[in-house]
């Protein structure tokens, strides 16, 4: 009869051991030089082709009501990248210029700055721990 309890306290036990309760990954995003239209922001995992190459594992449509903002997302702990632009004409894509420049400004998560083609994931990469993470990306 004492095997059954101690059984059930070993299975809860276990199943609560491996459990990874989610945390947040906060986005203060900067130099917003027009209030008005939308953010689209990318939340990635890590993949090959990043970011046009890859599906975001979630995206937020966020109205510009200021200078700067703050998006929150919740997450298990990780690896992560994100991927935003100002839809300043607010038409749902991102505008480009020739040779596929942005003509809208737009950011990535530890404020990498493509100089010829765009960045692996490894250039963006942000580690979220338990305790969550704030990072900050200034649009360029």
């Amino acid at each position: 009869m004492r095997t059954i309890p101690f059984l059930l306290l070993a299975l809860c036990a276990s199943a609560f051991g491996s459990y990874r309760a989610d945390t947040q990954l906060i986005v203060d995003v900067q130099n917003i030089k027009e209030v008005k239209g939308q953010l689209r922001v990318g939340l990635y995992k890590p993949c090959d082709n990043f970011p046009s190459g890859c599906k975001p594992i979630a995206n937020q449509i966020v109205a510009v009501k200021g200078n700067s903002t703050r998006i929150t997302f919740t997450v298990p702990p990780g690896d992560y990248a994100v991927a935003l632009f100002h839809d300043v004409n607010d038409n749902g894509e991102m505008d480009k210029k020739m040779f596929g420049i942005p003509k809208e400004p737009y950011g990535f998560s530890n404020n990498y700055r493509p100089r010829v083609s765009a960045p692996d994931f490894d250039d963006c990469r942000v580690k979220v721990e338990t305790s969550g993470k704030t990072i900050s990306i200034k649009l360029i």
